[in-house]
């Protein structure tokens, strides 16, 4: 039966909860998505080439699609396309531009570094306070001034005050994350001081419209009264409850996922839309926009060590194709910048810019020069905030339903949101371009853009799998010197009495420690259960006096999706990273294995200040005796493309290694006098790291000639570092 909607229709005798739309107004709604979409997409590319973000094209998507240009070229097809006073037609298209802007401001808040923001904090406090409070004094000043006739009918005078002080003095979180985002900024100190104030503007933003509307309607004491308690509730949850929660529901999402043995693609998924809705639910119900519960959902999300990043970029990249674009061109859709032309409507927006720029650049700079930050910091953040548009679409589009500004201020909010978001990127970009940053900046940035290409040392955790008490402490000591302290660890160990090492603060540092006992014959699932997680390495530490657990590598090594690190005899660990003049010994080659084995190394020297000396694993004609030279190549065209290899793969290595900051010492010997080079630097009692590719044959593992004569010297100082194939 097909249901008219415009009916209160009746089945059954009870009434209907969810009353279904005419197939006319489904089809509108398709071509209305299918429309902004596709132009959105279009305009944002076209922005993009020409230096602008792509939310600049997008908001024009809007401002064509509308009144401005299709509602002038066709009115009557302007008037099938957005219906006015259609409320299923509107509803529809605002659903999904609220579900939109909430999955854009979960990404944000995935950007989001409280740890970094609290690093910052004095100057992040000085320039959000700075941001907000200078222009809102502005803006409530300005919106005085102007005539009676710009405000709406239900427009107190302190209603529609606070609607321009929020349209002067609010940064659009969405907008500024866009611009500083494309401008690839987002890392550096200002993009997330820029963030954080953006944050803070939207949230009191959002608490003064919904102030405004009530002194519209005559409830402003019980609505703020209402707002204040509920911001304190929510604030208290969130310090107290919200972290521990979500590391919960990760870890579980997670690990008992739809397969326990294989990796789902994107097993937090759902777990993070839910969770964004459930945030958003619990800030609108307290009289703040919901959307901003999401922003706040992706920044708790984004700290839990559960996280995943696969996830993250996936939403990411869905906001980008999908839902950035459909919010920002729906936002520009209801803006008439044809009212520009009216006397009043040009004043209002000639005093929104002239006054909200300036305001904005002041309080900004003010703050900042408290916080007692570069210059250029000072312009770039000034400039920065300056990006509007979100919060003043809200704004307006709330105001305009209220009745307290109307048509021609709507529009000239809507313009100084455009303006604004135009002029910003390449004046950003200017003040931006040659700037570095300070010294602790650039050193943070590139220890960042290090941990991002690496293999085997990375931010995203280990597994740790022990034999013994002695061999668990000299796992987490090389961990603890080489891995980042906010990397996280699950122990796993096969005996249910050695979580003695857990207790030592200066093994644990500040990271986070699970432990988990597992039978023998349980291990490599109890392995695979925790690399779910979303750890990046396994780490195999074997007790000094114990044979090698050779069928549990070779049960591990074959089918391994991360690097395995193995420390064969580990008894002698934690007395050999003791203090002296202890070198690390790295035999390299061209391999992926070896490069990995050079990160750990120098990962080493770096926090301990040793010495790595890197011995190029010679193969040429006289070289190891595993090595046989072709019969169709000549002996000596062959060592002289060894010797080129060789050359290339050191130099490679000491480029590596002033990165990092270490004293690097690199040779390669040939022949025997490379086995004399590698026995006398085991004798000076060196640590080896090497990168093995090993070959497992049943419960036979064989590393390699040269990990074979490290673990003939001194097992005890060996780690072999392999790679999955």
């Amino acid at each position: 039966m097909h249901l008219d909607s415009t009916d209160w229709l009746v089945a059954n005798g009870s009434p209907l909860r969810l009353v279904p739309v005419t197939s006319h107004e489904q089809a509108v709604f398709w071509v209305q998505l299918a429309s902004l979409l596709l132009l959105a997409l279009l305009l944002g590319g076209v922005a993009k080439r020409l230096g602008q973000p792509p939310v600049v094209g997008q908001l024009m998507a809007g401002i064509v699609l509308g009144p401005t240009v299709f509602g002038e070229i066709s009115k009557g097809g302007f008037a099938w396309f957005l219906p006015s006073g259609s409320a299923v037609q509107s509803s529809l298209l605002l659903a999904v531009s609220t579900l939109s802007l909430a999955v854009l401001l979960l990404t944000v808040g995935f950007e989001t570094d409280i740890t970094l923001l609290r690093r910052l904090g004095r100057p992040a406090a000085w320039v959000t306070a700075g941001s907000l409070l200078i222009p809102l004094a502005a803006g409530l000043t300005a919106a005085r001034l102007l005539p009676a006739a710009v405000r709406g009918p239900a427009g107190t005078p302190l209603a529609f005050s606070l609607l321009v002080g929020i349209a002067i003095a609010a940064s659009s979180l969405p907008v500024i994350a866009e611009i500083v985002g494309h401008l690839g900024v987002t890392r550096r100190d200002f993009g997330q001081i820029t963030l954080a104030a953006g944050t803070v503007n939207d949230a009191t933003a959002f608490v003064l419209i919904a102030l405004a509307v009530a002194l519209a309607g005559g409830g402003a004491v019980p609505q703020l009264a209402r707002v204040g308690l509920g911001v304190l509730v929510l604030g208290g949850l969130v310090l107290v409850v919200a972290q521990p929660l979500a590391d919960r529901i990760l870890s579980a999402a997670r690990l008992h996922g739809p397969d326990r043995k294989a990796a789902d693609t994107h097993p937090s998924l759902a777990v993070y839309l839910v969770a964004a809705m459930v945030a958003a639910a619990l800030v609108q119900l307290v009289g703040i926009e919901g959307a901003l519960g999401a922003f706040v959902a992706g920044v708790i999300l984004a700290r839990s060590r559960f996280g995943d990043a696969e996830t993250f970029r996936f939403l990411s990249q869905l906001s980008s194709a999908f839902f950035a674009p459909l919010y920002f061109a729906t936002a520009g859709l209801e803006a008439n910048l044809i009212l520009l032309r009216q006397p009043q409507t040009a004043l209002v927006f000639a005093v929104l810019v002239v006054v909200g720029v300036t305001a904005k650049f002041a309080g900004s700079y003010a703050g900042a020069s408290i916080g007692r930050l570069p210059q250029t910091e000072r312009v770039a953040l000034g400039v920065g905030l300056n990006g509007r548009g979100t919060v003043q679409v809200i704004a307006g589009t709330v105001g305009l339903a209220a009745g307290i500004i109307g048509n021609g201020t709507y529009t000239a909010i809507v313009a100084l949101s455009l303006v604004t978001s135009m002029a910003t990127p390449p004046l950003l970009r200017r003040v931006v371009s040659r700037w570095e940053g300070s010294p602790e900046e650039r050193r943070r940035l590139d220890l960042e853009a290090r941990m991002a290409a690496q293999t085997l040392v990375t931010n995203d955790g280990l597994v740790v799998l022990a034999t013994s008490s002695s061999a668990a402490t000299a796992a987490l000591d090389l961990v603890r010197r080489a891995w980042p302290d906010e990397a996280p660890v699950t122990m796993i160990s096969t005996t249910q009495d050695e979580r003695a090492p857990l207790g030592d603060k200066e093994l644990r540092g500040g990271r986070p420690i699970d432990w988990v006992y597992s039978a023998d014959d349980e291990v490599a699932d109890a392995v695979s259960d925790a690399l779910k997680l979303g750890h990046g390495a396994v780490v195999v530490a074997c007790a000094k006096d114990s044979v090698a657990p050779r069928a549990l590598l070779a049960e591990l090594l074959p089918s391994a999706t991360v690097p395995v690190v193995i420390l064969p005899a580990a008894g002698d660990l934690i007395s050999a990273a003791g203090e002296g003049p202890q070198r690390l010994l790295v035999p390299i080659s061209a391999s992926r294995a070896s490069h990995a084995a050079l990160e750990l190394a120098y990962s080493l020297g770096e926090r301990d200040r040793r010495e790595v000396h890197v011995l190029h694993i010679d193969t040429g004609p006289r070289g190891l005796r595993s090595w046989r030279p072709g019969r169709l190549v000549p002996r000596r065209l062959q060592a002289q493309g060894q010797r080129r290899v060789a050359d290339a793969v050191l130099a490679e290595a000491m480029t590596m290694g002033r990165a990092y900051d270490v004293d690097v010492s690199a040779a390669k010997p040939s022949g025997r006098a490379f086995e004399a080079g590698l026995a006398a630097a085991t004798a000076m009692s060196a640590r080896a790291i090497i990168g093995v590719r090993p070959v497992v044959t049943g419960d036979s593992i064989y590393f390699g000639e040269v990990a074979a004569l490290l673990m003939e010297q001194a097992p005890e100082r060996t780690v072999m570092v392999a790679l999955p194939s």
